[in-house]
């Protein structure tokens, strides 16, 4: 009997060696990769790596067993990277700009944290404008009266020939009252444009003080540009 035991014992343990491995265990023998395609010519290829003459066509990737493992898309064209590159540029562009705006915003809130500092920092950029319009007007004025004078001047000539010194006079009178009347034309512009300036700003500042998160309001609208400032004491 003990024969006979040990006949089976060396039987079932010559069986369990020869077993294949179990399969509950994991295969961690790495799974190389096929691909597949047909090229332009209608041939079928299939390589270990991806094949050059499908690079603008999908390439089907198999496991060595067959089955599907994904697909590797087509190679970009020039244009198609053209076009991604100028996509991702634009996107950089408006990243860029929406914090540049965040910046501002933070800027503006920090110059105005209430209404108060904004009208007053309004009232003090007109200033300078306010008085240049009003030494306009007065040397307008000025002017005018000059000019009733010369024109009185000249009548009383009758048809004679004005003088030399009346129509220089009279000249320069005209001059003054053209360039007097394009500062005032000038000024009343920047300070329309001014203007436009402070209440775009109000208007962005309102929202943030309501509580809009910065850079989030799109671009400060700009004021259109108006003629540089000119002192009024050096016009004539």
């Amino acid at each position: 009997m003990r024969s006979i035991g040990a006949v089976c014992l060396v039987l079932w343990v010559g069986t369990a060696c020869a077993a294949p491995n179990n399969p509950s265990k994991p295969n961690t023998s790495p799974q190389r990769t096929i691909y597949t395609c047909v090229d332009a010519q209608g041939h079928r290829l299939s390589s270990d790596r991806p094949i050059p003459e499908c690079l603008e066509q999908e390439q089907r990737m198999l496991n060595r067993d067959g089955s599907a493992k994904g697909v590797l898309p087509p190679a970009q064209s020039p244009e198609e990277k053209s076009r991604q590159d100028a996509a991702r540029r634009t996107a950089e562009q408006e990243r860029l700009g929406r914090e540049a705006e965040a910046r501002r915003d933070r800027a503006l809130l920090a110059r105005y944290p209430n209404l108060v500092a904004h009208d007053l920092a309004r009232t003090r950029a007109q200033e300078p404008v306010t008085r240049q319009i009003e030494t306009a007007q007065r040397r307008l004025a000025e002017l005018e009266a000059e000019s009733q004078n010369l024109a009185s001047e000249r009548e009383s000539n009758g048809k004679k020939p004005l003088p030399q010194a009346l129509r220089a006079r009279i000249a320069a009178n005209e001059g003054a009252i053209e360039a007097q009347n394009t500062i005032l034309r000038d000024q009343q512009a920047e300070r329309e444009r001014l203007d436009q300036q402070y209440d775009a700003e109000l208007a962005r500042l309102r929202a943030l003080w309501a509580g809009a998160v910065p850079g989030r309001l799109g671009p400060l609208p700009t004021p259109a540009s108006g003629p540089p400032t000119r002192a009024s004491s050096s016009a004539p």
